[in-house]
């Protein structure tokens, strides 16, 4: 259905003036942040020591188990939290098992590596694609689709974008909080908006269809929120529980909004393809995908293995928000 330009326009452009300075912000705090280069499957296991970097010059290798952080337990979630950022030139004692035994490495926090730099700055612009390439769709055609379409752009720019370095620890946390409801609802609205361009589905029309839609990106950020305000002991058992679940919510929307790109286009005919540029849409999903794809089943199965370029795999997904608002800026199926 068309709207008029005028008709919900305001909150839209402040959520976008709000991702845009917080964009610039994090963008300034980069010379500001450090890292120790490690990285870890979200149980404490070390996955990835990167090169050149403190935690390779210290000794800590990939498959060491953190079990301490200074006197803190790695499962005092709550400890952790408050933990202020490294300074540049800070050294925290890492006790990490190894080979069944406990050794203390000592990482001496630097600077970003110039490459973890370039990411970041690369994350932020993708995550800008995903909030001004929408936005401007909504203004050239006001509709449903594109102010569903403007609702994922903004959630999912917070999974690209870095906000600065919030010192106080309880802000920290509900900032983080409210971050990662945004990056959900903009997940699930990726499938809502394939539910109604280029045609609304009957099924958004039943009793709670909307709500089924949205439920599991709920469940999962009530774990999450839980875990982030609340802080209760990082067990195994719960690290394994939000992995998985995370896994399984995000990994599910994106296998529904494939599919949804490929039945919708196959339910289209070549008028309404080349009208509604469909071609350009099924193509920018694909090329946008495979790249971060072919990486993930990379670092899932062969952890060792790295392909050339691989960190930066992930900058084809800005195919993504460039094709479906070229396509949804011209229409409908029920106009075409």
């Amino acid at each position: 259905m068309q709207e008029t330009r005028k008709e919900g326009w305001l909150l839209p452009i402040l959520l976008a003036a709000l991702v845009i300075g917080w964009s610039v912000m994090g963008w300034c705090d980069l010379s500001q942040a450090t890292q120790a280069g490690f990285e870890t499957d979200g149980d404490n296991t070390i996955v990835r020591v990167l090169p050149d970097s403190p935690a390779s010059s210290s000794g800590l290798l990939r498959g060491d188990v953190i079990t301490r952080v200074g006197n803190i337990s790695a499962e005092n979630a709550a400890a952790l939290a408050r933990l202020p950022r490294a300074r540049p030139g800070e050294v925290r004692n890492y006790t990490v098992l190894r080979d069944g035994e406990a050794q203390t490495v000592a990482v001496r926090f630097g600077p970003l590596l110039p490459r973890t730099l370039s990411l970041s700055r690369a994350s932020s612009i993708i995550g800008l694609c995903f909030l001004l390439f929408p936005l401007l769709a909504w203004y050239r055609r006001p509709a449903e689709a594109t102010r569903v379409l403007t609702v994922m752009g903004v959630g999912l720019s917070f999974a690209f974008i870095g906000g600065p370095y919030i010192a106080e620890a309880g802000l920290r946390s509900v900032v983080l909080t409210v971050t990662t409801l945004f990056m959900l609802s903009g997940v699930a609205a990726m499938a809502q908006f394939l539910l109604v361009f280029p045609r609304r589905r009957p099924w958004l029309e039943r009793a709670y269809g909307k709500f089924l839609l949205y439920l599991p990106a709920v469940v999962l950020w009530a774990l999450l929120a839980y875990r982030l305000l609340f802080t209760p002991t990082a067990t195994s058992a719960l690290n394994t529980v939000t992995n998985l679940m995370a896994g399984v919510v995000v990994g599910g929307y994106f296998l529904l909004a494939l599919f949804l790109v490929l039945r919708n286009y196959s339910r289209t005919d070549r008028a309404q393809r080349r009208a509604l540029a469909l071609n350009g849409m099924l193509w920018g999903t694909v090329f946008g995908l495979l790249p971060a794809t072919v990486a993930q089943l990379v670092t899932a199965f062969s952890p060792q293995s790295v392909l050339p370029g691989q960190d930066f795999y992930f900058v084809s997904l800005a195919l993504i928000p460039l094709s479906w608002s070229r396509s949804a800026s011209r229409g409908d199926a029920n106009l075409a």
